[in-house]
């Protein structure tokens, strides 16, 4: 007889869900976004946001479950925030996206 050891995949929650949406739906308006997608495994869950539906993700929020959870805002794999409190990771995204115009 085998043990199988279960566990639970990490999830976003409805309330965390929501407020990223919130922003997305802002930014999707205006047309800065195009896309996201969403992935959930054993050790971390991770929303992409997409500016292109053919490039790889402009941002990641990726939530890791270690006890507390953690999450981390990063654009084209570089890290840009870390905590463990959601509402701060996404303040980051509500800044308006700045273009250099010459």
């Amino acid at each position: 007889m085998s043990k199988k050891k279960s566990y639970k995949i990490v999830r976003f929650s409805k309330e965390e869900i929501n407020s990223i949406m919130e922003i997305y739906s802002q930014k999707i308006s205006i047309g800065e976004w195009k896309d996201y997608s969403i992935c959930f495994h054993r050790n971390f869950a991770l929303f992409c946001i997409h500016k292109s539906y053919w490039v790889s993700p402009e941002f990641e929020i990726l939530k890791k479950n270690q006890g507390t959870n953690q999450y981390t805002l990063s654009r084209r794999k570089r890290v840009i925030i870390r905590s463990e409190s959601l509402k701060k990771v996404l303040q980051h995204l509500k800044r308006p996206s700045l273009m250099l115009v010459r």
